[in-house]
């Protein structure tokens, strides 16, 4: 009954790329394991579907999971035919598909209420294929379906006490729109049942749909053949534009010919891939320059981005600074003054972070940051979630520049960096020897990841202690490479 039932997940897998799907299925030695990203997503999407539960007190949990689906079935089978009103990952089988639904909740007149959770903050495409698909094998079973509904997390909810399922999720009726998708759910699913069927994978070029809607788990193989700094690196170049340069025999960036449609930014980073020349623009550089006033602030934030708000005055995904680090320059070319600030991870850490910069940050001078904007809309956040300290931060916002600007505006391109611009490609094209290898903490999600760690209360004093250090070596890196970068600049210009 069971030999090879298309799940739900399976189902969307299809959907992407067939290919992907033969994958999963034939091949799942090339998957690379979980990183430890991935694994948080999917602790936090199993948190968010735990609280959903909370939505519709009463329900009943189907307790059999992935290696019990014969025993998840014929649980669900005796709620149904018992009277049970809600219905807790309840298991479906019809046709080749298999489907567990989030929550089922019976009517008066003996329909059901389909009824998915998902931790994102609108209802988006491919949510509708999702429930779709689920709605074709409840029906399909025998059940009647009145409406299909998509729970999704309401982005403008407030944390204030405990959490309130009432107020965290928004309901929103897609049963219309599930509807008109039932006759091509089921065209879908006899499609993908002959991709099964064949011993042979299915020839699918790599493309968009590599990464949408999801980041697939077989890109490393699928993209082994490209070779590095390819057409797939050029900065916002479209998909459209990258399969026609693929047509064309085209891989490598430095092959793509000069009469190619680029823009203008594009088309800096070409001559710069082909010429391996720094190309310069003295007048904007100056102009950036010239915008900075001493004494500098090189100012970096790191962030946690919780879905399920874990203080007051939070919201959900709203990313809250745990950490800043600051070097200070009293004038050009000063010998920077390092500050940090780590919260202790036992509360809100914005109280803390707050009082550090405005007791470290003069009324007067530039605050530069890589990409201001980040630093600057957490700065806004804090002023309306802490209206006490709102006039002090907000005065801070109007003394940003970003540093980030004369390499977006290709005042400056260097080849080293490949047509990119952020702060990991710039660093070591710009000062050789200062890189992100080899730390312990090497971008922002590690950083999240640690931070995390530190909340668990799970690590030893030891551990916890090691962890702090790796993030002050880390967002410390970020501000000195600032220091850097605006040194290596500044002796560009006359």
């Amino acid at each position: 009954m069971f030999a090879r039932k298309l799940s739900k997940s399976q189902f969307m897998m299809g959907l992407q790329c067939v290919k992907r799907l033969w994958l999963y299925n034939y091949r799942r030695d090339l998957k690379p394991p979980v990183t430890p990203g991935q694994q948080h997503l999917f602790d936090e999407g199993r948190a968010i579907g735990e609280l959903a539960r909370d939505y519709f007190p009463g329900g009943t949990f189907v307790d059999a999971d992935f290696r019990r689906l014969p025993q998840a079935v014929k649980l669900t089978a005796e709620l149904v035919e018992g009277g049970t009103d809600v219905i807790f990952e309840g298991a479906f089988v019809f046709g080749n598909a298999l489907a567990r639904c989030d929550i089922l909740r019976r009517n008066a007149d003996g329909s059901w209420d389909l009824i998915e959770a998902k931790g994102s903050t609108s209802v988006k495409d491919e949510h509708l294929r999702d429930v779709a698909v689920q709605r074709y094998v409840l029906e399909g079973a025998g059940l009647r379906i009145k409406k299909t509904l998509l729970m999704h997390v309401d982005n403008t909810f407030v944390k204030n006490g405990p959490l309130d399922a009432q107020r965290f999720f928004k309901l929103e009726d897609i049963t219309g729109q599930t509807a008109v998708l039932l006759a091509e759910t089921a065209r879908d699913l006899e499609r993908f049942k002959e991709v099964l069927a064949s011993a042979d994978m299915p020839e699918i070029s790599i493309g968009r749909h590599c990464s949408e809607p999801y980041d697939c788990e077989f890109r490393g193989y699928c993209w082994k053949g490209v070779p590095e700094h390819s057409i797939y690196d050029i900065p916002r170049l479209s998909w459209e534009k990258k399969n026609l340069l693929k047509a064309m025999g085209i891989l490598n960036f430095r092959d793509v010919p000069d009469s190619f449609d680029l823009n203008e930014g594009q088309k800096l980073a070409l001559k710069a891939e082909k010429t391996g020349e720094t190309l310069l623009d003295r007048e904007k550089l100056a102009a950036f320059l010239g915008k900075i006033k001493y004494p500098l602030y090189h100012i970096d934030f790191e962030t946690i981005m919780p879905g399920i708000p874990l203080y007051d005055a939070s919201r959900p995904y709203q990313q809250l600074p745990f950490q800043v680090s600051l070097h200070v320059q009293a004038g050009p070319g000063a010998e920077p003054a390092h500050f940090e600030y780590l919260a202790g991870g036992k509360g809100d850490p914005r109280p803390g972070l707050i009082r550090f910069l405005l007791e470290k940050i003069g009324p007067e001078g530039t605050l530069l940051a890589y990409n201001a904007s980040f630093e600057m809309k957490r700065i806004g956040e804090m002023a309306v979630d802490f209206p006490e300290r709102g006039p002090a931060l907000s005065a801070l916002l109007p003394r940003f520049e970003d540093l980030m600007q004369p390499f977006l505006e290709r005042a400056y391109v260097h080849p080293a960096c490949h047509g990119r611009f952020s702060l990991k490609k710039v660093l070591p094209a710009l000062v050789p020897g200062m890189t992100y290898e080899g730390l312990a903490v090497g971008h922002g999600g590690e950083a999240q990841l640690a931070y995390y760690s530190i909340l668990s209360g799970k690590l030893s004093p030891a551990e916890e202690e090691k962890l702090r250090n790796d993030l002050k070596v880390y967002c410390g890196q970020d501000t000195l490479a600032m220091v850097k970068i605006l040194e290596h600049l500044s002796r560009l210009t006359p």
